[in-house]
């Protein structure tokens, strides 16, 4: 009896040992699908986890569109407007779909930390027409 007492007490120190000594899990990367239309950015989800963060981009509007993900404080609809388009430059412009024709789509993964992030299409007037959205990373 103490010998399969002895064993098994032995069993689970040397999984408790295993177990510290493994690496953690990597988290899985987050895909969101986006679907751009004419003066909409419609995704499938509005807050993620840090860390890596793919776009499947879609324009499934009639004209030219653009995702652009810019890092700030500030909400996408009160985002300050230059002319007829934000100033990217201005913002911690982080990365994009570059523009589209109607049907076409693109993908851009990005490494995103906890925060707000503001999404546009910055074509000329999109972002006054309502083409915004905003993420939140946790």
């Amino acid at each position: 009896m103490k010998t399969h007492r002895a064993i098994a007490l032995a069993m689970a120190a040397l999984m408790l040992a295993v177990a510290a000594c493994s690496s953690p899990a990597t988290p899985s990367p987050t895909t969101i699908t986006v679907k751009l239309t004419d003066y909409k950015i419609n995704m499938s989800a509005y807050t993620a986890p840090a860390g890596e963060v793919t776009f499947n981009v879609a324009n499934d509007g009639t004209m030219i569109h653009e995702f652009v993900v810019l890092k700030t404080d500030t909400l996408a609809k009160d985002l300050p407007i230059v002319g007829t388009t934000v100033d990217e430059a201005a913002f911690n412009a982080l990365g994009e779909v570059p523009e589209k024709n109607a049907g076409d789509a693109g993908t851009v993964t990005l490494t995103l930390t906890a925060g707000h992030y503001a999404i546009i299409c910055n074509i000329d007037g999109h972002v006054t027409l309502g083409m915004v959205t905003d993420l939140t990373v946790n």
